[in-house]
């Protein structure tokens, strides 16, 4: 696969609202230096998720960079570059993966990939790839204590934001070219914690995990009926 890299420098900022936001805002109106490959911050003050979420991160404690695919843009299957982004995450940090963007150790989120489309200067669709990775947290918000954790929960530190990108990288030109799942589906089996897990359908309706079907989608089962969707929301915690 080839890296953001190829698409521009990293461009690394102290402080911003959402990596996501910056570098759509880079991607539109370029830098000085160019259109960026990567939107690397130390700490982000309003980080969006999946499903409106957001997502924040204080300096030291969490890894949030957003990856421009320039050399992607106008991919017919887009949602397979995100989820080839979780796969070389997954691989740096050691971690398991669980349909379409989750970064699970111990049955907790770890972090997450946020997948977006943005049209650039030339009317093309870019797909822009966001991170977020607890680093060294120890204690989580009441609401999400139960199904969040941290590399710092599970290991020994320190743990370098900066390093631990780069290493993410550099898993990323390890992986076959995501132009089909076939090509990605061997190395998924290898972090997949997908089968068995409960997800909420964009319709509210609660369904179980079956696999990663042959398009990147999701195959599960909804009242014994099987089901493929494009969307859904995984759920943590005990059975809702």
């Amino acid at each position: 696969m080839r890296s953001p890299l190829e698409s521009g420098p990293w461009i690394e900022l102290d402080e911003v609202e959402s990596t996501q936001t910056a570098a759509a805002a880079l991607l539109t109106a370029p830098h000085a230096d160019g259109v960026p490959g990567v939107v690397f911050a130390r700490q982000q003050t309003a980080g969006k998720g999946r499903f409106g979420r957001a997502w924040l991160s204080e300096e030291g404690d969490s890894l949030t960079m957003s990856l421009v695919f320039g050399t992607y843009a106008d991919h017919p299957k887009p949602w397979l570059i995100g989820m080839a982004v979780g796969l070389a995450a997954a691989g740096a940090l050691h971690c398991l993966l669980r349909w379409p963007n989750d970064l699970i150790i111990d049955g907790r989120k770890l972090g997450g990939i946020l997948t977006e489309l943005i049209t650039d200067s030339s009317k093309r669709k870019v797909p822009v790839v966001g991170i977020g990775v607890n680093l060294g947290q120890t204690a989580f918000p009441k609401e999400i204590a139960a199904t969040a954790t941290s590399l710092a929960l599970h290991r020994a530190g320190p743990f370098d934001a900066v390093q631990i990108a780069q290493a993410i990288l550099r898993r990323l030109t390890d992986l076959p070219e995501p132009d089909s799942w076939q090509r990605l589906a061997p190395v998924w089996e290898l972090f997949d914690d997908t089968p068995g897990k409960l997800y909420r359908l964009p319709d509210g309706t609660a369904a179980t995990a079956l696999k990663v079907g042959p398009e990147g989608e999701l195959l599960c089962s909804v009242d014994g009926e099987a089901v493929t969707v494009m969307a859904a929301e995984a759920l943590f915690g005990p059975p809702v």
